[in-house]
């Protein structure tokens, strides 16, 4: 049946439509009047006109809205106490049914008691009635009644304080023990987001991988910072081949490494490459103090230490087979750079080293020996080109030991300090010594106006042509030996030669890399 709100004037006892073509006068007025035809807003059904039939209708009506009133009333008093109508009210021997949780056990790794439907090992009625619960104990009791921990000496945050639901699902979870997240996603993060690991530029890989238990233990460590292992050790366990490769020989380690490697790296992330704490050589001189006083205080520092890479350029930075952690044999190392023309910061132009002993092969003894060392300061010096010692620099200087201290490191000073003598030197015409003719004079020739200090293409290192003042003006020697001795026309003095005397020869082998 359809019914439509009444007018005013047509409204019956309770305020619905009449029987359709049957006003409410008519029902008491006409009960023996033959039916009306239907309306244009009639119902779908009639019933035999009369007063019985009029209060049946009204019976039924009425009934029906009480029935509608009382549900009304009932939904509203249950709202009111918060209860839902379709929780049990009484206790019961499961919780798991069809109706309610049926998913809880269905997680990929179930707690125990959910999987076994025993509710009740965390779980007790509070008021069955309103269907409410309390823990079985205090929450931070709860788990350890039957997980117990060994504690070792460091212990995680939430375990200390009984925090077991800030990584573990209580019911269950699609992650291995329960974990609310992927323990080599996420897990960790959620709380440890404060220290600013996401925005670095360079971060360690198990950080990167959200895998901080490859490193870290979750609950308690004998370590500090919750590690698993010694962090010597630790780090060994995925780094061993760089930084304690196999060798056959000697091996030198950075001191750091034996008490870890954070004194150099971040553990988790860093804004330097391979997580540097600061770019060299600033991290080096975090250590290494005294080289950076001579740094600063040097009039010449070494052009590699300026340049990106400092101090790493030439050191390993974890351990070398080589002394002083070098990368590489020192000629190699040195070449790795002097293999072009150098500009110094005063404006000269250094040679190219590796062109000069690949063209020339007669080398001063240190090169044969990869000493350049022996020569030169490898960090910062006081003299020019960063000479260990004294050596003058020009071409005419007076003679004294000071001024020759660097070839008196290797050399005799005898060989140009005595006037006379045979076997002093192989330079000299019978017994009178060349070396000290040259030296020891008003304008003393030093020994760079002879001989190359690094090679040369001929025997005892003597030049071609040597640099002659201010102008760059190459003098030219025109040395030639002889096996007695020798001979030389410079653009300095006439042509003149030198013969040591009879039984003073000397095989051809011996014409190439000693003192004449």
């Amino acid at each position: 049946m359809r019914w439509r709100r009444p007018s005013p004037a047509s409204a019956g006892p309770i305020g619905l439509l009449p029987m359709a073509g049957v006003t409410g006068d008519q029902n008491q007025s006409q009960a023996s009047s033959a039916p009306q035809a239907p309306g244009p807003a009639t119902a779908s059904y009639r019933v035999k006109p009369g007063a019985v039939g009029n209060k049946l209708i009204r019976l039924f009506t009425r009934i029906g809205v009480c029935v509608l009133l009382m549900s009304v009333n009932l939904w509203t008093a249950g709202a009111a106490v918060g209860q839902d109508l379709s929780m049990p009210t009484a206790e019961t021997a499961t919780c798991q049914t069809e109706a309610c949780h049926a998913n809880t056990a269905n997680s990929k790794f179930a707690h125990g008691p959910v999987a076994q439907g025993k509710c009740q090992a965390c779980h007790a009625f509070d008021t069955p009635a309103n269907h409410t619960f309390k823990l079985t104990r205090p929450a931070s009791e709860l788990c350890q009644s039957c997980h117990t921990l060994n504690h070792r000496d460091v212990i995680h945050k939430p375990v200390q304080q009984g925090r077991c639901m800030d990584c573990h699902e209580p019911h269950g979870s699609d992650h291995r023990m329960m974990l609310i997240d992927d323990p080599t996603r996420g897990l960790c993060i959620g709380c440890h987001k404060q220290e600013g690991f996401s925005d670095k530029q360079f971060k360690h890989g198990p950080v990167a991988a959200g895998a901080c238990i490859l490193c870290h233990e979750p609950h308690s460590s004998w370590q500090p910072k919750l590690l698993v292992e010694k962090q010597d050790t630790l780090c060994l366990t995925c780094h061993a081949q760089e930084l304690r490769p196999k060798s056959d020989g000697a091996w030198h380690e950075h001191a750091p490494l034996k008490g870890g490697c954070t004194d150099c790296h971040d553990p988790h992330a860093s804004d330097i490459r391979h997580q540097l704490h600061q770019d060299s050589p600033g991290l080096c001189f975090s250590c290494h103090d005294q080289m950076q006083e001579q740094l600063a205080q040097a009039p010449i520092v070494h052009g590699a230490l300026t340049q990106a890479g400092g101090c790493l350029r030439c050191h390993a930075p974890h351990g070398s087979p080589l002394p002083k952690l070098q990368r590489a044999a020192q000629t190699e190392l040195c070449l790795d750079c002097h293999n072009k023309p150098l500009q110094t910061a005063d404006g000269r132009t250094l040679t190219d080293m590796a062109e000069l002993l690949s063209d020339n092969p007669d080398h001063h003894g240190p090169i044969r020996e990869g000493e350049c060392s022996a020569c030169h300061q490898p960090h910062a010096g006081e003299r020019h080109n960063m000479l260990i010692q004294a050596y003058p620099p020009q071409f005419y200087a007076p003679f004294s030991d000071e001024r020759y201290e660097l070839c008196f490191g290797c050399h005799q000073a005898q060989m140009v300090k005595d006037k006379r003598g045979t076997g002093l030197t192989r330079f000299r015409d019978g017994d009178t010594n060349l070396h000290w003719l040259h030296v020891n004079r008003e304008k003393g020739r030093t020994c760079r106006a002879c001989h190359e200090v690094h090679a040369s293409g001929n025997p005892f290192h003597i030049r071609d042509a040597v640099p002659f003042g201010n102008s760059d003006w190459m003098l030219e020697i025109r040395f030639e030996v002889s096996p007695a001795g020798g001979s030389c026309a410079p653009g300095c003095h006439q042509p003149r030669s030198y013969d040591r005397g009879p039984g003073r020869a000397d095989p051809a082998s011996n014409y190439s890399g000693e003192s004449p």
